[in-house]
């Protein structure tokens, strides 16, 4: 089973990550745009699990999450990956000012650190996909168009953490969440 931890996006979120795709919609041959039901905030992003242990990750996802206050989280900026030459990923950034989001992400990656997945060694960078680019062709205008795009500030109230599952199919992966994790009350 293929797994991630991440943070559910709200529907307004998700409208305005819409509209942003919409006004680059011009690149539609280029990128491959996320869907709505695959828009989200990963945490820790694990690969092939086994079955017989999805019960001890859920477990390790709910003990990071009783770790952590709810916080609000703020979209806001944009840009593409990597930061120069060819765009692979257009993204929008996240934003929280309390520093319970980088906890939270710390308390995934050490709870499931515990129980045998190792952490990654790249820093945590917030992020919320919009799409992915295999090559691109755009000689530069889309990352040019990401750098103008006009990303209004969204506030997001968090009080839960998901573990979820990734099926890869034709049409692209489907998602399900396995535990919902409520954060500390």
């Amino acid at each position: 089973m293929r797994l991630f931890t991440a943070i559910e996006l709200d529907e307004r979120v998700k409208d305005d990550l819409i509209r942003l795709q919409e006004s680059l919609g011009r690149y539609g041959r280029v990128v491959r745009w996320v869907t709505r039901e695959q828009m989200h905030l990963t945490l820790v992003f694990l690969g092939e699990v086994a079955d017989g242990r999805v019960a001890q990750v859920a477990e390790a996802v709910q003990r990071a999450a009783g770790r952590v206050e709810p916080f609000d989280l703020t979209v806001a900026g944009s840009g593409c990956f990597p930061p120069r030459g060819r765009v692979r990923v257009v993204w929008v950034g996240v934003e929280e000012r309390s520093g319970w989001l980088l906890r939270c992400q710390a308390a995934c990656a050490e709870e499931l650190a515990s129980v045998g997945f190792p952490e990654e060694s790249r820093p945590y960078s917030p992020h919320l996909t919009l799409g992915r680019i295999r090559d691109d062709t755009t000689n530069g205008a889309l990352r040019n168009d990401v750098d103008r795009l006009d990303v209004e500030q969204v506030d997001q109230h968090v009080e839960s953490v998901r573990l979820i599952q990734s099926v890869l199919t034709p049409r692209g992966a489907q998602y399900s969440t396995v535990a919902e994790c409520p954060l500390k009350a």
